[in-house]
């Protein structure tokens, strides 16, 4: 993890709840803003994560934008081949 990406979660193929207590844990640091990022089959596991933090744990949550874009990935082969991604940024109040 670089020093520009202390908030920045990124989703892949842990459980959800691990996420949801990483990004309860950048808050109760004092990170103001939390990017989700997600690609690909990962994007509805971020949008879990984000609804439960605001639901379960912090309903005064703010989501203040969703990005969405497409992204060219190198697979294992060579081949390049494009996938989704997404970007949910969340704040406290």
């Amino acid at each position: 993890m670089q020093e520009g990406d202390k908030n920045i979660i990124y989703v892949g193929k842990k459980d959800t709840m691990a996420y949801v207590l990483a990004v309860i844990s950048q808050f109760n640091q004092g990170i103001p803003e939390i990017h989700v990022k997600a690609r690909g089959r990962s994007i509805s596991k971020a949008v879990d994560i984000t609804q439960i933090v605001k639901n379960r744990f912090m309903p005064n949550m703010i989501i203040k934008s969703i990005d969405v874009s497409t992204e060219d990935v190198a697979s294992d082969d060579g081949r390049m081949s494009k996938v989704s991604s997404m970007d949910i940024t969340i704040s406290k109040p």
